[in-house]
């Protein structure tokens, strides 16, 4: 009797699927329904091997169909789905080829899917430790679902990588996903896309390879990890099955984000405790010889015998100390609460750099070296801010190194950047703690409190002060050998930079030319300088640098000993160049420094005053004048 005519409706309520393929594996018929039941798109002429993956066991159906022999195995699709085919050889008679029936492999047990969530809630509720609860995981995974392995690996807070944390112990030690790789395509789509993906893990020994769903772990804010499930064989994951697990690996993740909450929960209480403990000390040290200072002070007084001024130094010396610890303090409470605030202005790191480490000079007896190019780099920075990142710098590499062992700052022009180097010989920092230098309160394990004080907040605001000025601070070292630190800061542009006015110092006995010369000068767009109102005034006016001298050639020699003696004090990072200013060059002036009239014509001062300028801005290779030489 003939097929009824709705045969191929009634094969529509199977959940097997049909498809005759010839010995060259062309398709010749394949029911109307069969990718939606499978999973795979077939048509007739196509290729079948074109919807299956290469493997061993699809070597086998190759065979089995050229051979016209029945057969009998698992498969996997190019959408990594496992297919359970058995191959069904034509009668006699009929055209050559093979009848495939095909149905999808995989399970869809709520039931196991409830019993691993409840071991996992049971062991979560037992501790919040992250490897146990992972180790817990992985075993109800392999206990109660149709997996033969399950791994789970977390990402590592610092750089991204993943560590494996937990694997069942259901699978041998010889089993290929002993080596991991995070870069291959699913790991890396599952972190990325927030979903589960499947992959084959081949060369298993079997025929066919091993399927495996890498699960991403889905805290509410961010993916914490991975866990991997393996198949065992001729099993898949059904859609169903996948999203049952995602849910169970979201548990996990939430288990795992809360245990790190904790964690991080305990560790800042630690911190806590151990700064209350730091800080009472710090704070407590200036205050007991301050106050045997002051008590010593006021007992002298009372019997009417002098102070010596040696007791009011030290007691000085201990306020400073406590300011720069209260300091210290507010400012880490000022950047906690997004109150630090920068007063910008164009500086020349340089200047700034010459002037700290002349007050270092000043106040240490230790060798200091300085290296700065030639050519000026200007940034836009708060003045005191910056200086204090570069004192703190400085200071810690005078703490930690010996007192012989030089210091060297340097200062490098780069693309787009300004760079200042701070490097010691001292004692280093261990590499266990170096990534976590610029944490608050934290203090390397090689430094104890009884030898070397402070809160453990220096190297926190500075870092915190670089990244407000759009730069970085970062670190170079090794235990035993030394550190180097580095602040990055964004560097002017140059159309910028161009536009600053330069300066200029004017030094003439005579207070009517000075006036004259000055007015002259202020008009072209020139910052003057003048050293009448005294030294002091002086030493305040350059904080930064001075682009130009006028001297004048008629001041006597005391009054130019005075002035050079002067200037000679303040810190500079580069030469001065010097415009004389009179009839004939003084006997002490080289014969290449230029000179132009007095009295002044205002014409002929501003020509020769831009001559020396750009005379100055080509000269890379050497100073115009040593007259005046670099200190640093």
């Amino acid at each position: 009797m003939p097929l009824p005519s709705d045969v191929e409706d009634a094969f529509s309520c199977l959940p097997l699927a049909l498809v005759r393929v010839g010995p060259d594996l062309r398709v010749q018929w394949c029911e109307e329904g069969f990718a939606h039941k499978t999973g795979v798109a077939l048509h007739a002429g196509g290729d079948l091997r074109d919807a299956l993956e290469r493997t061993r066991s699809l070597d086998a159906l190759e065979r089995a169909i050229r051979d016209g022999a029945s057969h009998t195995g698992h498969v996997i699709t190019r959408a990594l789905r496992q297919v359970r085919v058995q191959v069904k050889p034509a009668s006699a008679g009929e055209a050559a080829g093979v009848w495939l029936v095909v149905e999808p492999s995989g399970v869809d047990d709520e039931g196991a899917f409830s019993q691993a969530v409840q071991e996992i809630a049971r062991s979560v509720g037992e501790t919040l430790e992250v490897d146990s609860v992972c180790a817990a995981a992985v075993v109800a995974l392999v206990r109660c679902a149709h997996v033969r392995r399950a791994e789970v690996f977390l990402c590592e807070e610092e750089g991204g990588s993943l560590r494996r944390v937990a694997v069942s112990d259901l699978a041998g030690s010889e089993s290929p996903e002993a080596t991991f790789d995070s870069q291959s395509d699913p790991f890396r789509q599952a972190l990325a896309l927030r979903q589960a993906q499947l992959g084959i893990q081949r060369g298993y020994g079997d025929s066919m390879g091993s399927i495996f769903a890498a699960v991403p772990l889905c805290a509410p804010r961010r993916t914490v990890g991975l866990l991997l499930l393996y198949k065992e064989q001729g099993t898949s994951f059904s859609v169903r099955e996948l999203d049952l697990w995602s849910a169970a690996a979201n548990q996990l993740a939430v288990a795992v984000e809360n245990a790190r909450l904790l964690r991080e929960a305990k560790a800042a209480l630690q911190v806590r405790e151990e700064f209350i403990s730091i800080a009472s000390h710090e704070l407590k040290t200036p205050l007991t010889p301050l106050k045997l200072g002051l008590f010593t002070m006021e007992r002298r007084l009372s019997s009417g015998q002098p102070v010596d001024l040696a007791t009011v130094l030290k007691s000085k010396r201990q306020v400073d100390r406590l300011v720069g610890l209260v300091d210290d303090l507010l400012d880490a409470s000022r950047l906690d609460a997004g109150r630090l605030a920068l007063d910008l202005a164009p500086l020349e790191v340089g200047q700034l750099v010459a002037e700290v480490v002349d007050h270092f000079r000043a106040a240490f007896e230790r060798p200091f070296a300085v290296e700065v190019p030639r050519e000026r780099v200007w940034v836009r920075g708060d003045r005191d801010r910056l200086e204090q990142v570069l004192v703190n710098l400085l200071e810690n590499a005078h703490k930690y190194s010996a007192p012989e062992e030089p210091i060297v700052v340097t200062v490098e022009r780069s693309q787009g950047e300004a760079r200042i180097h701070v490097q010691d010989h001292g004692i280093g920092i261990p590499g266990a703690d170096q990534s976590q230098v610029f944490q608050r309160f934290y203090r390397a394990r090689n430094v104890s409190h009884r030898h070397f004080g402070g809160l453990g907040l220096g190297l926190f605001i500075s870092h915190s002060i670089a990244r407000l000025h759009g730069g970085a601070l970062s670190m170079r070292s090794a235990e035993g050998k030394g550190s180097t630190f580095s602040l990055s800061l964004p560097r002017m542009a140059p159309h910028d930079v161009r536009r600053l006015p330069h300066r200029l110092l004017l030094l003439d006995e005579d207070q009517t030319q000075e006036a004259a010369a000055e007015q002259v000068l202020l008009s072209e767009g020139f910052e003057v300088l003048t050293a009448r109102d005294g030294a002091e005034a002086l030493r305040r006016a350059t904080h930064l640098p001075v682009d130009l001298i006028v001297l004048s050639t008629s001041a006597t020699q005391g009054q130019t000993s005075v002035f050079l003696e002067t200037f000679a004090t303040l810190p500079r990072a580069r030469p001065v160049p010097i415009l004389l200013a009179g009839d004939e060059r003084p006997w002490w002036a080289h014969e290449g420094t230029s000179l132009c009239t007095r009295p002044y014509r205002p014409e002929d001062l501003v020509t020769r005053v831009r001559n020396a300028l750009s005379v100055e801005r080509r000269s890379t290779a050497e100073a115009p004048l040593d007259l005046l030489s670099s200190r640093t």
